[in-house]
């Protein structure tokens, strides 16, 4: 893909993801409180910040430790977060504090839009521009490379997650670039094995930090690449010194925090609880062994992924039709794919059904989400091309609705009949509509859905106008290129 469609394509999608932001979305409290902690106080305590009439607590996300106020979640999401609203903060602060723009509840949503803008936003476009960029080195056909894009982008519940503060886009972006650099680093112009084992070692070290949600992905990670060098064992050093860096970070976080750098929230609230099953779900589920949740998290209204994305069946089918075939995926990576996926349905059903309510789809497995889009565009073929087309304007009505209304139905079916009944609308507006004008006094007339629309529609104008009148050459094609047949056996 060439670089300047690979940048505009990223651009755009982040673009879209910005204009989508929902503030105040329920969890995100957590992250940003401890972000404003760090970069305006120089603290880990979030006492200042808990008590802050704009905090809203959900569902405990803070825990209480020797007097004062602490995360209860992995750091690293706020970490990543620190250097964006860290830069901005400096320039903020010079704003006089007389000024509107000083008021508590404007700087509470301009550091939450600053550490959505730089993560989870970021990071979810990233995703998107990576497997086409896969695709595109795997087919040479960039149409099916933007179809893997915006499949992803939009037409996954990775578009609801990627509009808010959210540690599962991060993970899902930590697990396809670690697959990339086991079986393809040459995409990401990786040479050197050296080089290769710590970015890894790093990201994987980085998706400890994050969240959970890394583990059965770890799992599969080492158990591939304990095969592939397992006759030069001693180059996983570099893997090992990769990963050393975000563990010692969270180690020194815990030390600062608790004063024991193997003192974690989830041991200190299985400590405090009465119930430990509820406070520490990794440890214990194996007790809870639960085939039901395999089956709601994949069939059900409230979290199937064959509901929120019906395409997933199809990507299913091409990776059993296609097993054999090394055209496009080679045996070893689908082997790859197939453990992340079992590994997944496995995590879920080790998690007591407490944890797993719903928000928008199947979440604690949206790292398998770039992977089944990966499959839906690498073997559509011209014989299901009509029943491709439908299944995924499904995905995408569903998706979109659901990330535009930012209300979290739990529910895929009274989702869609809300959309199509409210219709267009975008979350921020919630907060621009009534908040604001009651800062500034000043309503503008584009603070509507379609004024903000519009607003993003000329983004991408400029984005894109530019690239086709320098590509006169871009015309659509007249069918899915090798479509026919593709893949046959």
């Amino acid at each position: 893909m060439h670089n300047s469609l690979f940048w505009r394509l990223l651009l755009s999608t982040w673009f879209v993801n910005l204009f989508h932001f929902r503030h105040l979305a329920a969890g995100s409290d957590r992250f940003i409180i401890l972000v404003m902690s760090l970069v305006e106080q120089g603290k880990i305590q979030l006492d200042t910040y808990y008590n802050s009439p704009f905090y809203k607590d959900y569902l405990g996300d803070v825990l209480i430790y020797q007097g004062h106020a602490y995360s209860n979640i992995n750091p690293g999401l706020s970490f990543l977060a620190v250097p964006a609203w860290g830069a901005v903060n400096f320039f903020y602060q010079q704003i006089p504090l007389s000024s509107s723009l000083r008021q508590e509840n404007v700087h509470y949503f301009l550091a939450h839009f600053v550490s959505f803008a730089f993560t989870t936003g970021l990071l979810g476009a990233l995703t998107a521009c990576l497997l086409g960029l896969f695709i595109y080195r795997r087919t040479q056909d960039r149409w099916r490379a933007i179809l893997g894009s915006l499949l992803y982008s939009f037409g996954s519940i990775a578009f609801f997650f990627s509009t808010r503060l959210n540690q599962n886009i991060p993970i899902a972006f930590i697990g396809f670039c670690v697959f990339i650099l086991i079986f393809d680093p040459k995409t990401l112009k990786i040479e050197r094995d050296s080089i290769k084992l710590f970015l890894i070692g790093f990201l994987l070290g980085l998706g400890i930090i994050i969240d959970v949600t890394i583990m059965p992905f770890l799992g599969v990670a080492l158990l591939f690449l304990l095969w592939q060098y397992r006759k030069s064992i001693l180059s996983l050093n570099y893997f090992i010194l990769g990963v050393a860096f975000p563990i010692l970070a969270q180690g020194l976080y815990h030390y600062l925090a608790f004063g024991n750098p193997f003192l974690s929230p989830s041991i200190i609230l299985a400590q405090q609880s009465t119930n430990s099953q509820a406070t520490n779900p990794v440890t214990l589920g194996l007790k809870t062994f639960n085939l039901k949740s395999i089956l709601e998290y994949l069939f059900s209204y409230k979290t199937g992924l064959f509901i929120y994305m019906p395409y997933s069946l199809l990507s299913v089918w091409y990776m059993v039709r296609f097993w054999r075939n090394e055209r496009r995926l080679i045996e070893f990576e689908k082997r790859a794919i197939a453990l992340i996926f079992l590994s997944y349905l496995l995590f879920i059903a080790i998690i007591p059904s407490t944890y797993l309510y719903p928000l928008f789809g199947p979440r604690y497995i949206l790292p398998i989400v770039p992977f089944i889009c990966l499959l839906f565009a690498l073997y559509l073929r011209q014989q299901e091309l009509q029943l491709g087309i439908i299944l995924a304007a499904l995905g995408f009505l569903i998706n979109i609705g659901g990330t535009q209304l930012g209300n979290d139905t739990g529910n895929v079916f009274l989702t869609v009949a809300t959309y199509l009944v409210k219709g267009p609308w975008l979350p921020a507006l919630d907060w621009l509509k009534v908040e604001l004008p009651e800062i500034t006094g000043y309503s503008p007339e584009f603070m509507s859905p379609y004024g903000l629309f519009f607003l993003l529609f000329i983004c991408l104008l400029a984005i894109w106008i530019p690239y086709f009148l320098n590509r006169t050459q871009f015309s659509l094609p007249k069918r899915i290129s090798g479509s026919r047949g593709e893949g046959e056996e």
